[in-house]
């Protein structure tokens, strides 16, 4: 599926279907702050250019229904742009 980032471009880029497992995964590495590690392994399992794996990254909710940009705390739904500030958040509960 294609998605964009209002705060980030008007570039849509492709979000792959992840699976539970692949969600769970990507998450700890970010969460772990293995940054380059999460962009290469994004780009082998869904064979995607490197920067749509960047911009699937820096999307990816540290918390869930917790905004990246702005901290607004109450977000519903997976994908889902931001009530407050407009960025988008991959808001997997996993």
């Amino acid at each position: 599926m294609k998605r964009n980032c209002q705060k980030c471009s008007d570039k849509e880029f492709e979000v792959p279907e992840y699976t539970l497992e692949q969600k769970k995964m990507l998450s700890d590495l970010k969460a772990n702050k293995k940054l380059g590690e999460l962009i290469t392994k994004i780009e082998s399992l869904h064979n995607i250019k490197s920067i749509d794996a960047k911009f699937n990254f820096m999307h990816i909710n540290t918390k869930y229904g917790k905004c990246n940009r702005c901290k607004v705390d109450n977000l519903k739904g997976e994908y889902v742009i931001c009530p407050k500030c407009k960025a988008l958040n991959f808001n997997w509960k996993i």
